[in-house]
């Protein structure tokens, strides 16, 4: 028994159109930091936990999700040479931010890392409490669910939620090298802050179609309280203006 393998444009239209074999966007997504102990102790970043995590979020401008490779040794004996795998390695992860004019993210990650080894005294602290989680969540366009309810001014509104498709967590994350910031008179440009990362290791996972379809060709469910649809979706529960995330 044979198939025949149509590689024609219009299966290739078919199958990009399908949901879940559209290309992915490379600008919808979101970034999640927490807060380690020695961080989280002090009150002028943990004062407001929801303004941190939108600051994070938000100006997030370029995310180098990490790599994944594996080391080999080699063996020969007699003929060709053979490898076989000995470990797994990671590559950096590396988040550009938009510098605001608040200097937060300076302000963040100067106490993070001074906290963390200090240039005062020659020693560091424990492991535990300098590291933390970082979680990646990558966004699509449309889902089959819309909203439906007020917005923060209190007008009507219907909006097709987004949803997360995939996530990827990294363990035991902290900041190792801060970019250095450059001023001049030269032409105005927004200035960036580049953090790498070094973390222990990491885990991927996706929202597959069983759990949510990538289309809404059938029936849409529609919500006007956010209820456990938000979770599916990828949403905080704690987020409530959800109309203002809609396309």
């Amino acid at each position: 028994m044979s198939f025949r393998m149509d590689n024609g444009f219009t299966r290739f239209m078919n199958l990009v159109t399908s949901g879940e074999l559209e290309p992915s966007r490379s600008n919808l997504y979101g970034v999640e930091i927490g807060l380690p102990g020695i961080v989280a102790a002090d009150p002028d970043i943990s004062g407001n936990i929801r303004k941190h995590y939108d600051a994070i979020n938000a100006l997030a401008d370029d995310v180098t999700i990490p790599g994944r490779r594996i080391t080999t040794g080699q063996i020969r004996s007699v003929g060709a040479m053979r490898r076989f795998a000995t470990d797994t390695s990671f590559s950096e992860m590396t988040i550009s931010f938009l510098l605001p004019k608040s200097l937060y993210h300076r302000q963040l990650f100067e106490k993070w890392m001074n906290l963390t080894a200090s240039d005062a005294e020659n020693r560091v602290t424990f492991y535990s409490e300098y590291t933390s989680n970082i979680t990646i969540k990558k966004w699509e366009l449309g889902s089959p669910v819309v909203y439906e309810g007020r917005n923060t001014s209190g007008q009507k509104t219907r909006s097709r939620l987004n949803r997360v498709t995939g996530a990827w967590m990294l363990y035991g994350a902290f900041p190792f090298d801060m970019s250095a910031i450059t001023l001049n008179n030269g032409p105005t440009s927004l200035i960036k802050l580049d953090i790498s990362f070094y973390y222990e290791r990491y885990r991927f996972d996706t929202v597959g179609d069983g759990v949510m379809p990538f289309t809404n060709t059938g029936n849409d469910k529609v919500i006007n309280t956010f209820d456990f649809a938000a979770t599916t979706l990828g949403y905080s529960q704690e987020q409530v203006d959800v109309a203002q995330f809609g396309i």
